[in-house]
């Protein structure tokens, strides 16, 4: 990569500077979470739903 792109990462924390746990969870989870909806029935807004609850499970069992 080049010096630039690698100053840049340094100075703003990349692309992912904004993102939260819950955040991370749920972009791991959306993958099962699209699985297993029937893809007639496949809105962005159930898959983001879901993998959003699925990441507050798993910060619930986190903070046990």
């Amino acid at each position: 990569m080049s010096d630039a792109y690698d100053d840049w990462m340094v100075k703003t924390g990349g692309l992912a500077r904004d993102m939260t746990l819950r955040d991370h969870f749920a972009a791991e989870a959306m993958p099962w979470v699209a699985e297993d909806l029937p893809l007639m029935d496949l809105f962005y807004t159930q898959v983001a739903a879901k993998s959003y609850e699925l990441a507050d499970a798993m910060l619930k069992e986190r903070n046990k």
